[in-house]
C-alpha cells in the first residue's frame, strides 16, 4: 500500500512541474499586455519562479520583477507599481 501512496505522490509532483512549465509558452506570452495587473498575468503564466520588489529610483513606487523558468523557456515580467510595463522571453526547442 506505500508503494502505491508513494507511487501517486511522485506522479502529482512530476504532474504539476509539467504544468507549469506547459504554460510558458509564446503563445501564452503573446497574452500578456501592457497594464495587466500580477494577479491577470499569474492568471495565464501561473505562479512565477522567482520575484522581487524593490523601489523605483527618482520617479517613486516599486517595480516587481516575476521570473519563469523551464526546461525550453525563460520568461521576465515586469511589473512598475502593479503594472506590467516589460515582457521578454526566450523559447528553446
Amino acid at each position: 500500500m506505500k508503494i502505491y501512496l508513494c507511487l501517486a505522490a511522485s506522479l502529482f509532483i512530476v504532474g504539476c512541474g509539467v504544468m507549469a512549465g506547459s504554460s510558458l509558452t509564446q503563445t501564452n506570452l503573446d497574452k500578456i499586455h501592457t497594464d495587466m495587473s500580477p494577479t491577470e498575468v499569474r492568471a495565464i503564466l501561473g505562479d512565477p519562479a522567482d520575484s522581487r520588489s524593490e523601489p523605483i529610483p527618482v520617479v517613486g513606487g516599486m517595480q516587481t520583477t516575476y521570473v519563469y523558468h523551464s526546461s525550453a523557456s525563460d520568461i521576465t515580467i515586469i511589473f512598475k507599481n502593479d503594472l506590467m510595463k516589460e515582457k521578454h522571453g526566450t523559447f528553446g526547442q
